[in-house]
């Protein structure tokens, strides 16, 4: 009796221990030449205007501005993308085909001293990217990829800006994890999330709708290029869930609470709009214009444990835009200093899907 009592325990107590050093699944980018995949992304903004205060030469605008707005954005964004070479666990060469670039944006605004009260827009956004692939090496002596168009020609500027971070590698730690294991994101790396392959060249066909007509700096509202500024601040977390079978194959589930607040300095971009004015509007010299944007959102990401890369990713939450600009204007032998604050608010959507070819 004590002899089988001893083996039950031994056998109960063994079971323990190896159930305790099983391995964790890999949580880990582990990319390999010759893998093809297709992305498809999605980001919508939609946002309502909160609060505007606007000043002439120090003093509260000379009319009462009632204003209400609402503004809706959605960037689309399709590539398919090749590794011809890896190493170390990094991509040294992709190319990637950007088979699908544009936007959708409405805009809407009701105020009194409009005519008809008010003023509804809707205009599209496209880029010269789309059609064209795309090569980036890896440069260990600059220690950044090099661009440049495949079989194909185009604009240096359109490729200057690209990022070929969309595999959101930052978001797993790089080993093996277990259920319940949590870990801290870095956020300066969530810019790719943010915007996906950089600055792809989406821009309004027409440049006066969507507000940007209407009034300086509005049209920079949807644009996530101008929204998310170098410097990104806040917090980010990961929880892993465990592996799960989803649409026939299984994937390590990674949930994901991020909030984060970035600023940009845009009086560049404003100082070139100036420059546009129509004739006989006067001149009009830039002093400053900060944008800011947060973004306090929740998630979930799919992970290919068996292939190492992003299967599908999904984000939700709560959006914060502000702009603060202030501007000198020569108009009709006057001249006047104008002072404009907006803060506007609403929700951000973004989705990820990546299937292998």
């Amino acid at each position: 009796m004590n002899r089988t009592r001893s083996l039950l325990l031994a056998s109960l107590a063994a079971s323990i221990l190896c159930s305790h050093l099983a391995p964790g699944d890999s949580l880990a980018f582990r990319p390999k030449a010759g893998t093809k995949v297709s992305r498809a992304w999605s980001i919508k903004q939609e946002q309502t205007l909160d609060e505007m205060n606007m000043s002439m030469n120090g003093q509260p605008f000379p009319m009462d501005l009632q204003m209400d707005m609402d503004m809706t954005t959605e960037n689309t964004i399709e590539v398919s993308d090749e590794i011809i070479a890896a190493a170390d666990g990094k991509i040294t060469e992709l190319r990637r085909t950007f088979d699908k670039l544009g936007s959708a944006s409405s805009f809407a605004m009701e105020m009194a001293q409009m005519p008809e009260g008010g003023m509804e827009q809707s205009t599209t956004g496209a880029s010269a990217l789309q059609g064209k692939t795309v090569a980036f090496k890896w440069d260990a002596e600059k220690s950044a990829y090099e661009t440049s168009y495949h079989e194909s020609e185009g604009e240096a500027d359109l490729i200057a800006n690209l990022d070929i971070d969309m595999d959101l590698a930052a978001l797993v730690p790089g080993k093996e994890a277990a259920a319940g294991d949590t870990w801290e994101i870095d956020v300066k790396a969530l810019k790719p999330l943010l915007m996906p392959g950089g600055d792809v060249g989406i821009r309004p066909e027409d440049p006066n709708a969507a507000g940007g007509g209407m009034m300086p700096g509005m049209d920079s509202m949807g644009d996530l290029n101008d929204l998310v500024g170098d410097l990104l601040e806040g917090t980010a977390t990961a929880e892993y869930a465990g592996m799960q079978e989803i649409e026939g194959g299984k994937y390590g589930v990674i949930k994901l609470k991020i909030n984060i607040e970035s600023s940009n300095d845009m009086a560049d971009k404003l100082a070139e709009m100036a420059q546009e004015m129509p004739e006989g509007m006067g001149e009009m010299k830039v002093e400053h214009m900060d944008m800011e944007f947060a973004l306090e959102a929740e998630g979930q990401v799919l992970w290919d444990v068996a292939n190492g890369h992003i299967r599908m990713l999904t984000l939700s939450g709560k959006s914060k835009v502000g702009i603060d600009m202030g501007m000198a204007v020569s108009a009709q032998g006057q001249n006047m200093t104008i002072e404009n604050q907006m803060a506007m608010s609403g929700t951000m959507d973004i989705k990820l899907d990546v299937s292998r070819n």
